[in-house]
This record gives structure tokens, C-alpha cells and sequence, in this order.
């Protein structure tokens, strides 16, 4: 009994002691998606509605209730069109045409899809306290002639979200670290569909690295990060990332694929996440809307794009009735078919087959026409033989009534008109003969053959690859304070000719970027990301200013909208390194004649020289990203020597496959001779190079 009670008293004891201790921090939590959705009456498919909860059950984005007041999203139908309706504000977000029903769950998925992505990153809730921090959106206003900004008092709210208009508003970014540690964050916005776009780091406010770095317990205004605002009128939603190393969301965000989502759900218990909300107003501080209407369209992509323009160019030089048309209709028609767009494949290959008919209809005419034109060279042919037989006849009746004197005097007479035909004949074969002789010399020196076919030629290991390559040219800056250049473009548009003229680089897979500016150049690097895949080599070329920060070790290219006092409307070459590291090429080589950042190569020192068939294919097997510059830290003058030797040893080059290292091998000598910059070639670091090359394939006379 003692004994029992000696237990229960320790047992009280310590009771009290857990009582009296804090509670423990909650550990980080990583949601799923758990969309709700309400069947509203008016949508009365059946069919339609249970493959919808199908979608949703299969891909995991939550599920369907039967009460409007407890679900995110109403679905509905008006009459016209199918809506989807965000609950509780009754927003209209989506209206999906119904002309094409067969296309509806197609429009359906897609966009209930794009509003799961988004509602599963506005709810996530990651909550280590090591990374603790906050932000908001400060308004300001903005003074175009002093450029000075001031703090706004006078800002108004709805049921505490601030309101911001598209006349005068504007804003700057406060974030404040609360934790013991430094932070590195990075903010997405999210609209009223699920859409997301990068709010910092984006195209105008780079902040990258440690520019978005905050010190422990400190608080940091982005004054050179200034916001303005445009239509759709709604409520969008910031949602910030803190985490102990730097984070760029924008690569996966326009991608709109789960990579962001399943390297949040790796990474979650070292990150904290914080949503500021604001409203988008007119003047009056409303937020009226009026949603489009989606219409069904087939997925593109700038090789279909490409290929429909060139249907269109074949039918002006060819006609409709040509081979090449056929064979360009075939080509959209498997485009089509690899995306999905099963009904625009139809109509091709409708249309390939209709082309077909009318092809043989005319063949078949032609082939009439001509049976009739041998039927009447025929019958002439007979009527002359007729009209000779009755000739010779009536010669004949003609020769027999002459006396001997008179028959001899008539064939004499015969005897001349015959020597005179043959005399016309003879020139007519020696000019005949010449004519073969010149054609036998010619053929002789063209080294042609007769009676053989040529063997067929093996078909060369590289050339099963698509050659791709984006040439930037920076001449002419909108900054005064920059000064402009006089040769990057003439030096880009000969380095792209000598791509499309001696090697495997086809035009239409060249794009050349003349003065573009900084969100141009992005989007040309993010079309690449989208259209490449493992079977391309991807070549990069920039000519232009650039700058190397030695403060944060780290090399710049100056855009032509680039302002010199505001390094973020610069390009980090950390950006160009991360769109490199995520296109999905086999090889990637960047050629930059400006300076660049050495701390990204990591230099290979095992670079085979070997440049047999087997070598080749080694080098094909593995990925490679590779970067090719014309100096690190110092300026490269408007004239470059770089580029000089670079187009000449390109030009002179005769062997079939160029190696990128051999290349630099080749330029590096004169270069070092002939200027103070110092080129540099090796692989860039953390780029997803598993020691493969870059190998120039040159194109067959």
C-alpha cells in the first residue's frame, strides 16, 4: 500500500512539472491539395460531372460536397457556357464555351488543374521557426520628376487588405527577418484563377542571391524594387518563402508543372511561409470583372508555328498540287498529333488526303490529255503515210507517160533534190555530234558516272540531333549613360550565317535577338526551355556590353533597357546559368563575348582529344554544359579580336565534327597574343555537365 502511494505522489509530481513547462513548437506541416467542389443543379451532365470527380480523384486535388457554402468552387451551367465559380465571394473565375462539348472536360481539367496548383501553394502552411519572417507591400508615391519616393498615409483598406489603383498607386516591398538565423527569401504571387508569377525575384526586380538575403532580427525596405498596378480588378495573394539558401521559383512557375510543389514537399521542415493579401481597384475602389470566355485551341509550339508559315510558302512557289505540300501537310499533321490536337490533326490529314485526290485527278486528266495528243500524232501520222503512198502513186502514173528524154531530165531533177536533203541532214548530225562531245567534257570534269548507283552513305551519329541556337546582339541602350556599340550586331549576324551555312543549324531553328531587352531575352531562354528535349544541342551567343561586379564576384550583360545606376534591369549570369541547368538539351554550349563570372566554370582538365567515330559517340552519350567567353573581369573592346578569330576558324574549319574545346584550342593563342583579356572555356559548375562536348556537325556541300 505504502508502496502504491509512493507512485501516485511521484507520479502528481511530475504532472505538475510537464504543467508548468512551455508547450512544444509545432512542427512544420505539408498540406495536400483537398479542393472542394460543389455541383451546382444547372450543370445536369452526368457524364460530363463524374469524369470531372474522376480528374480530381486521379490527380489528388480534393473533392466534391453538397453544399455550396462549404466548397471552394461552384461548378454550374448557364445555358451557353459552363462556369467556375470561386465561393464564398460568387466570383466568376472561369467561363468554358460549350460549342465544342467534346472539347469541354478537356477546358475543364485544365482549369480546375491551374486553380488546384495555386490553392495548394496559397495554403501551405510551413511554419520552422528558425526561418521566422514576415513582409508587406508599403504604398508610396512616386515622383517622376524629383524620382524620389515617399511614404503614402493615406492609403485605404478593405477589411484591413490594402486597396491599390491603376492610376496612381504604388508600393516598394518591407520584409522582416524575426528569427536568430540570416534568411534568403523569395515571393509568388497567386490571382483569383491559380495563376502564379514571380513577384521577387522577377524580370524587373532581380534581387538575386544574397540581394535577398536579411540579417537575424532585421528589417530591409526595397526601395529599388518599385510596384505598380494594372487590371484584372481582384485580390491576389503574396506568398513568401524563407529558407535557409536562395530559392528562384520563376523557371518551374511558368513551366506550371509540380516540380515547385515536390521540392517544397522535399525541403518543407527548413522553410517558413507568410501570405500578404491586396486588393486590385478602379478608381471608384471597386473591383468589377467581366471573365472571358474560354474557347477550345489547339496547343502550339514554334516548331508547328514554323511549319504552318512554310506550308503557306510552299504553296506560293509550288502550287497546291506539289509533293512538298503533301509532305509539309504530313508534317503538321504528325505536329498535331504528338501534342494531342486529335481534331486539328483530322482536318490535316483531311486535308492531305483530299490534296491527294485532286493530285490524282489531275494526274489522271494529264495522262488523258496526253492518250488523246498520241492518238492524234497517230492519226496524222497515218494521213501522212496515206497522203505519201497516194504521192509516190500518182508519180508513178506521172513517170510512166514520159518519153526516154523526159524521164531522164526528171530523175536528174530527183537526183538534185535528194542530194540537197541528205546535205541538210549531214549538218544537222555534226552539229549534233558537238553538242554530245560538250556534254561528255562537261560530265567528264563533274566527275559523273554512268551504269552505277552511288553506295549509300552511312549516316553520321551526330545528325540525328536538332540543332538550336539563340544569338543576342546588344548594340544600341535606351541609357544615355551607357554607351553604344558598332559592331555586335554585324558580328552576330555573320556568326548566325556561318551556323546556317557550314554547319547543322537549320534557319528555322535559329533565333536572333537584335537589341532585345532584358524580359525578351528571358522569353526567348524560357521558349527554349519549353520546346528542347534531350535530343538537341543548344548553342547561346551574346555580343554586347557586360560589367563584372567585384564586390559580389559575379558577372553582368547589360540588356538594351538596361539602366546603368540599377543593377537590377541588369542579367546575372547566375540567371543564364539557371535556365542552362534546367533546359532539357543533350549539350548546351554558351559563346559570350563579354565578360563573365569565373566562379561558375569548373575547369576540366580531361577533355579527350580524340576525334574518332567512337570518341564522337562517347562524348554524344553524356550531357554537357559547356561556356566559351571572351575574358572574365575585364572589359572586352567593341571591336573583338575573340569574335574575329572565332568566325575564321569556324569558316576554315574542314573536318566533320568541330569539338568546342578544339575550337578554343584554336582561338586561344591569338587571342592572348593579341589582346589583355584572357578567353576562357570550361564547364559551368552545378549545370548537370556529366562530361560530354558540344560538337559543331558541318553541313554537306
Amino acid at each position: 500500500m505504502k508502496r502504491l502511494l509512493r507512485i501516485l505522489l511521484l507520479l502528481s509530481f511530475y504532472t505538475s512539472i510537464a504543467q508548468d513547462l512551455p508547450p512544444p513548437a509545432p512542427a512544420p506541416s505539408y498540406n495536400s491539395v483537398d479542393v472542394k467542389v460543389n455541383f451546382d443543379t444547372s450543370f445536369n451532365n452526368i457524364n460530363l460531372k463524374q469524369d470531372v470527380e474522376k480528374f480530381m480523384s486521379l490527380k489528388g486535388l480534393g473533392f466534391t460536397v453538397n453544399d455550396k457554402t462549404k466548397s471552394n468552387l461552384d461548378l454550374s451551367f448557364d445555358g451557353t457556357n459552363y462556369l467556375i465559380t470561386q465561393v464564398p465571394d460568387n466570383r466568376v473565375i472561369f467561363k468554358i464555351d460549350n460549342s465544342k462539348p467534346d472539347k469541354v472536360l478537356s477546358i475543364l481539367e485544365d482549369k480546375m488543374n491551374q486553380y488546384a496548383y495555386g490553392y495548394r501553394i496559397k495554403n501551405l502552411k510551413l511554419k520552422n521557426e528558425d526561418y521566422k519572417f514576415s513582409f508587406r507591400l508599403l504604398p508610396v508615391r512616386y515622383d517622376e520628376e524629383t524620382l524620389k519616393i515617399t511614404p503614402r498615409t493615406d492609403a485605404i483598406e478593405t477589411d484591413g487588405i490594402f486597396n491599390f489603383n491603376t492610376s496612381d498607386s504604388a508600393a516598394i516591398l518591407e520584409v522582416t527577418n524575426h528569427s536568430d538565423s540570416p534568411i534568403y527569401f523569395s515571393v509568388v504571387e497567386i490571382n483569383t484563377k491559380g495563376e502564379l508569377t514571380g513577384f521577387i525575384p522577377n524580370v524587373n526586380c532581380a534581387l538575386l542571391g544574397n540581394e535577398r538575403q536579411i540579417p537575424p532580427k532585421k528589417t530591409v525596405t526595397f526601395e529599388s524594387c518599385f510596384f505598380q498596378f494594372a487590371p484584372p480588378y481582384e485580390t491576389l495573394t503574396l506568398k513568401g518563402f524563407a529558407s535557409p539558401e536562395p530559392i528562384n521559383f520563376n523557371p518551374i512557375i511558368k513551366n506550371e508543372d509540380s516540380s515547385s510543389l515536390e521540392y517544397i514537399e522535399d525541403s518543407y521542415t527548413e522553410m517558413y511561409t507568410y501570405e500578404f493579401d491586396y486588393n486590385i481597384v478602379d478608381d471608384n475602389g471597386k473591383m468589377p470583372y467581366n471573365t472571358a470566355v474560354d474557347i477550345y485551341k489547339p496547343k502550339t509550339t514554334p516548331q508547328l508555328e514554323s511549319a504552318i508559315s512554310e506550308l503557306e510558302d510552299i504553296k506560293s512557289v509550288n502550287g497546291e498540287l506539289s509533293n512538298a505540300h503533301i509532305d509539309k501537310l504530313k508534317e503538321i499533321t504528325a505536329l498535331h498529333k504528338a501534342l494531342g490536337n486529335e481534331e486539328a490533326a483530322k482536318q490535316y490529314a483531311y486535308k492531305t488526303l483530299e490534296t491527294l485526290k485532286k493530285m490524282a485527278k489531275r494526274d489522271r486528266i494529264l495522262a488523258e490529255q496526253n492518250a488523246k495528243k498520241k492518238a492524234q500524232i497517230a492519226s496524222t501520222q497515218k494521213k501522212s503515210t496515206n497522203r505519201k503512198r497516194r504521192e509516190a502513186e500518182k508519180r508513178a502514173r506521172y513517170y510512166a507517160k514520159l518519153s526516154d528524154a523526159e524521164k531522164v531530165a526528171f530523175l536528174e531533177g530527183e537526183n538534185k533534190t535528194m542530194r540537197a536533203k541528205i546535205s541538210k541532214l549531214e549538218k544537222e548530225i555534226n552539229t549534233l555530234k558537238k553538242q554530245v562531245q560538250n556534254l561528255t567534257n562537261n560530265l567528264g570534269r563533274n566527275g559523273a558516272t554512268r551504269g552505277a548507283q552511288p553506295i549509300p552513305e552511312k549516316k553520321d551519329v551526330v545528325s540525328q540531333y536538332t540543332y538550336r541556337a539563340l544569338v543576342i546582339a546588344e548594340q544600341n541602350y535606351e541609357d544615355d549613360n551607357i554607351s553604344d556599340l558598332k559592331f555586335p550586331i554585324k558580328d552576330a549576324e555573320e556568326f548566325k550565317d556561318v551556323l546556317v551555312n557550314n554547319y547543322a543549324f537549320s534557319a528555322s531553328n535559329v533565333t536572333f535577338l537584335k537589341d532585345p531587352t532584358r524580359k525578351e531575352i528571358f522569353d526567348a531562354l524560357h521558349q527554349l526551355y519549353e520546346i528542347s528535349s534531350s535530343k538537341d544541342h543548344l548553342l547561346i551567343f551574346y555580343a554586347g556590353h557586360g560589367v563584372y561586379d567585384s564586390d559580389f564576384k559575379r558577372g553582368y550583360w547589360l540588356p538594351s533597357d538596361a539602366e546603368l545606376d540599377s543593377k537590377s534591369s541588369w542579367m546575372s549570369n547566375l540567371d543564364i546559368k539557371d535556365y542552362i541547368t534546367n533546359i532539357k538539351t543533350k549539350h548546351t554550349l554558351l559563346i559570350s563575348d563579354a565578360c563573365f563570372s569565373g566562379s561558375i566554370f569548373e575547369f576540366n582538365r580531361d577533355v579527350t582529344s580524340e576525334t574518332s567515330t567512337k570518341a564522337v559517340e562517347k562524348l554524344l552519350n553524356k550531357n554537357a554544359r559547356n561556356a566559351m567567353t571572351s575574358g572574365l573581369d575585364k572589359p572586352v573592346p567593341d571591336e573583338s579580336v575573340f569574335i574575329k578569330y572565332l568566325l575564321k576558324t569556324l569558316k576554315e574549319n574542314n573536318a566533320i565534327h568541330l569539338k568546342a574545346s578544339d575550337l578554343f584550342s584554336t582561338i586561344q593563342e591569338v587571342v592572348l597574343a593579341n589582346t589583355d583579356n584572357i578567353p576562357q572555356y570550361g564547364v559551368i559548375r552545378n549545370a548537370n555537365h556529366e562530361g560530354g562536348e558540344f560538337i559543331f556537325l558541318k553541313r554537306k556541300e
